[in-house]
């Protein structure tokens, strides 16, 4: 068994990806694109996120690549990057305004669709 190691990740995941069938809409194809698009996100490279340098490696490597659909891909690429670097809902904030008793927090929940603070004390 060998060890390899992948020099540059965003440039070999993109041939992973276009190297196969890019526009086929198979999962196996669409699972290369995520690949190749968190790869871009995980390594920070600002030239494959520019949408125009992209449309440049496409069509250099498939030069007949169908219009509409790289269009529509490039969209969708924008819209991937821009979720990758959206956090999440935060589980724990500073409240800056409101009062609680010592050694307790607030406990913020939904129920029935109803946001609700509610005081409780810190578990020790």
């Amino acid at each position: 068994m060998a060890i390899r190691k992948i020099k540059q990740p965003v440039e070999y995941s993109f041939f992973q990806w276009i190297n196969n069938y890019p526009d086929s809409g198979h999962w196996k194809d669409k699972e290369r694109f995520f690949i190749f698009v968190k790869t871009v996100c995980k390594c920070n490279s600002s030239r494959w996120k520019d949408n125009k340098y992209l449309k440049k490696r496409i069509l250099e490597v498939k030069p007949h690549f169908d219009p509409e659909f790289l269009e529509r891909l490039l969209d969708f690429y924008g819209n991937l990057i821009q979720f990758y670097k959206t956090g999440s809902c935060p589980t724990i904030q500073l409240a800056t305004s409101g009062t609680v008793k010592k050694g307790h927090y607030i406990e913020v929940r939904v129920k029935k669709g109803v946001i609700q603070e509610i005081e409780l004390p810190l578990e020790t």
